[in-house]
């Protein structure tokens, strides 16, 4: 089984967030209650972010100590003048989010923690089912080219439909993740036509 992805953390954020069990999680996510109850102690109340950096640093401390060269440093600033966050840049170089915090806290890359761009903004909605109309709206996650699965370009976006109980309101939120750079676009639609998503 496959590691917890950055999009399947924010799904466990709003779940969690809904009052879910680890066994609803797991099932919404086809994982199992044990991973969904290893995922949600690396942090309380839980938080896709904070758990996002968590999972990357343990990841970084398996390998050896990155050291910030000249040519590193050179790159995360360039990339933080393009108003990339610390986590996409972190994800660009195989970097652990926290080492480019502290680098930036130490002031040994030269540039502000106030001049850093916004993380995007997620809408958080009550929703409590997956939705399976987006397999209308495009490739499924099997039909697509091999060059989108390797995450080598920006650009390439994951497409996800969320809604609510049924009887209640017909709007859904929908999720677009880059698939290199994991950031994240939220939108909250009136219903889960295909004009209406086409035109979002």
């Amino acid at each position: 089984m496959s590691s917890i992805t950055y999009s399947e953390r924010i799904k466990i954020e709003t779940f969690c967030e809904l009052g879910l069990s680890n066994i609803q999680m797991g099932v919404r996510l086809n994982r199992s209650p044990s991973t969904i109850s290893y995922e949600l102690s690396r942090c309380q109340p839980y938080q896709a972010e904070l758990a996002q950096t968590d999972a990357e640093y343990k990841r970084s401390r398996c390998g050896r100590k990155t050291k910030l060269s000249d040519e590193l440093k050179q790159k995360i600033l360039n990339h933080l003048r393009l108003s990339w966050s610390p986590g996409m840049i972190a994800h660009e170089f195989k970097l652990a989010t926290k080492s480019i915090y502290n680098w930036l806290n130490q002031g040994r890359i030269g540039f502000s923690l106030n001049d850093l761009p916004e993380h995007g903004v997620r809408q958080r909605r009550n929703v409590d089912q997956r939705s399976k109309y987006n397999q209308s709206l495009g490739r499924s996650i099997e039909q697509r080219p091999m060059m989108i699965n390797q995450r080598n370009r920006i650009g390439d976006f994951e497409l996800d439909t969320v809604v609510g109980p049924r009887g209640h309101s017909k709007a859904v939120l929908l999720t677009l993740i880059d698939r290199k750079s994991r950031f994240l676009w939220a939108y909250r639609l009136k219903d889960r036509t295909t004009a209406t998503v086409n035109e979002a």
